[in-house]
Formats: structure tokens, sequence, C-alpha cells
């Protein structure tokens, strides 16, 4: 069996007509792998990287425009911040920001890490291209991810959802799960939708088999129809540009820059998520606070 079969970074959604649920089923593997190899994070932080980033390809596959998911954790811990992004396009990126010297656990859970005095927060914004942001905050309490967003959409939705992820070490499987709001909403529906549950339970009690999509989905949710989608692909992309990197330094101001111009010759910045380095010089410092309609002075940006 080969990767496309195995549904290595690849999504798809799904529907239960004979329970009135749908869903969608993820596989993040190499995307997840270049979206970390820039940094060498202790094994718990890389861990809750990858769970934030199955969850967050999970949501980003609803999206109807072009937008980005970003869920964020933060707080005073020895890491106060996670983030992951994902897109319409189900591209990824993740960063956090560890704590120099920091020592940390290898079963160090979400809420430990970044705020053990229990003041964090999980924050998850959609942000489209066009329109306007939606943001939605929680607080970070024990638990791991799946737990933590299935609780906070069950609560924003008003509609019964659940989340599920496991991580064998290489491939990051997600697996989201919605009642419709149309399902009978009786005793007889609750019994139906706690059986589904407890399929998915079952089978994310089990280690990882890189079943196809349709095959597995089958056999969790057995003794229902499942109608599935072509899976579509998932990657890496970092959205850093040069014109971005320009506009962050605006924001801190001619006079320090200059003053990093005076000590290094140059400004010396680098993509927190992808590691990409942009290097501005003095001509091209000047040229970011000329009057719009001045030509640029000689100068060069670089990137690497």
């Amino acid at each position: 069996m080969n990767r496309q079969q195995a549904g290595f970074d690849q999504l798809m959604r799904f529907w239960l007509d004979t329970a009135s649920a749908r869903g969608v089923v993820a596989r993040l593997d190499h995307s997840l792998s270049q979206a970390l190899e820039q940094h060498d994070y202790p094994n718990a932080v890389a861990q809750q990287l990858r769970h934030l980033a199955g969850a967050a390809v999970a949501l980003a596959s609803n999206l109807k425009q072009a937008a980005k998911i970003v869920l964020q954790a933060q707080g005073d811990g020895v890491v106060p911040l996670l983030c992951v992004e994902a897109t319409e396009a189900l591209t990824l990126r993740a960063y956090a920001n560890v704590r120099e010297g920091a020592s940390v656990m290898a079963d160090t859970d979400l809420a430990s890490l970044v705020a053990p005095q229990g003041n964090g927060r999980l924050t998850l914004t959609i942000a489209p291209d066009d329109g306007q942001m939606y943001q939605g905050i929680v607080t970070l309490r024990a638990g791991n991810v799946a737990e933590l967003l299935g609780d906070y959409l069950c609560m924003s939705q008003q509609t019964a959802t659940r989340l599920w992820l496991r991580d064998d070490g290489n491939v990051l499987e997600a697996l989201m799960l919605e009642r419709l709001p149309e399902a009978q909403h009786d005793e007889a529906g609750d019994r139906a939708w706690s059986a589904l549950v407890a399929q998915a339970d079952a089978a994310f009690a089990e280690p990882f088999m890189p079943f196809p999509f349709a095959v597995w989905l089958n056999d969790v949710f057995s003794g229902h129809v499942v109608r599935g989608q072509e899976p579509r692909a998932i990657s890496f992309a970092c959205s850093c540009t040069l014109e971005r990197v320009h506009n962050a330094l605006r924001l801190l101001g001619a006079d320090e820059l200059q003053s990093l111009l005076v000590e290094r010759g140059e400004v010396d910045t680098r993509c927190e998520f992808c590691g990409k380095r942009y290097r501005v010089d003095a001509a091209g410092v000047r040229a970011l606070f000329a009057p719009a309609d001045a030509t640029r002075a000689p100068g060069s940006d670089s990137v690497q």
C-alpha cells in the first residue's frame, strides 16, 4: 500500500446518513515533519503542536472561503505560546515559544506547559482574507487538545461535536464527528449519537493502522452507510513574505531600526514558523520610511 492509498497527508469529509452525523478524518505525516523540522522542540512541545495541527486542519476543512484557522495556547508557563495555522486550502504551519533553558518532561500536558497556575487561555480564530474576523476564547484547563476543543465546539456551535486525535510519533490522525442540527433530538436520537461516539472511542483505543479512509470508516462505523468525498491533500506552507517583514519593521520605527544598523550593519530577522531569514540593509531601511512617491534608495533585501 502506498502513502496515497493509506491517506497520508490527506483529509476526507464524510456523512453517516443512517445516523444523522457528518465528520472529517485526516492523517498528517510529511506535512507535520516539514512544519516542525526547523525547530528542536522538546518532545512534549512537539506533540502538543502536532495535536493542535490535526485539530486545526480538521476545522479548516469547514471553511467556505479563503481564510485560516488559528489555534493559540497562551499563558505564563515554560511555553508561553503555541500557535498553529491552517488554511481552507489545507496548508498548515506551527510555532512554539519555549523559554530558554526550560526543562520539559516528556509527558507534560498542554495546560501544564502553557499555564501551570491556571491563568492561560486557548484561542480559536477564524480569519478570512476578506470579511470580519471571529475569535473564541476558553480557559486553558487540564485535559488534552481533543477534549478542550470538543467541549468548546459543543458550546459555541450548540450542537454535539467530538474530536479524536491519535499520534504514533510519525502520523497524526484526527477524527471530528458532528451531530447534524436536523438530527432527531429525543431519547432514541441521543442513544444513536452515544453509540457513534462509542464506536469512535473504541477505534481510537487501538493502535493506528493505515487502512484506506473508506475501509477504515466503514469498519469504525459498522452498521451505518458511510458516504465520503474525494480526499484532499494536506501540506506545509508558510505565508511569510518580504512585504510582511517590511510592514513589521515599519512598526518598530526608524529609531529602533537605526540602532540595529549601528550595532550590526543590517537588520536580520527570521520567520518564527519556517525559519526563513530576511536581511535588510541601510538603504533598504531608509526606503521603508521614504515618502510613498519617492524612488527607492539603492540597497538590497536578501532572503535565505
